[in-house]
């Protein structure tokens, strides 16, 4: 049986591995329903720091939704000749548009320590997908290098 429980700043919440909700967020110019998730172990409970993270995110999540598309449009441009090879029809982006044929956001995780990442599926990387770090600095790569 999963367990909830009604977070002050998640609202409601179930474990299962983790703490998680779904939720609807805008990326690209477009509507997605993801999984929001505080990472916890053995149901500890959602820590301070992850309940900072997320109003912080949930206060500037326009901003967010920019950094991340930025992050993502100077990844595939950046790395567009490596990418080749993985993904079949490999090209420039363009605009942040473009980015929604390209990418899936799909979990939106904040780690124990308040760390916040957005994970994607993408294109050129089935297995692992892509995650933008959104803080506490900024960073763009292969999930498996947060994870």
């Amino acid at each position: 049986m999963e367990k909830t429980c009604v977070d002050a700043a998640f609202g409601e919440m179930t474990y299962k591995h983790r703490w998680y909700k779904t939720q609807s967020e805008s990326f690209f110019g477009k509507e997605y329903v993801i999984k929001i998730a505080a990472k916890a172990y053995s149901e500890k409970p959602i820590t301070d720091e992850q309940r900072d993270a997320y109003l912080q995110y949930t206060e500037k999540k326009d901003k967010y939704a920019k950094i991340v598309g930025e992050q993502l449009m100077q990844y595939v441009n950046a790395n567009l000749q490596e990418l080749a090879g993985e993904w079949v029809g490999a090209r420039r982006v363009e605009n942040i548009t473009d980015l929604a044929g390209i990418v899936t956001p799909k979990t939106l995780l904040f780690k124990q320590d308040g760390t916040t990442l957005l994970l994607l599926e993408c294109a050129w990387d089935l297995e692992n997908g892509i995650a933008v770090k959104l803080s506490p600095e900024i960073m763009t790569g292969s999930q498996n290098l947060f994870l």
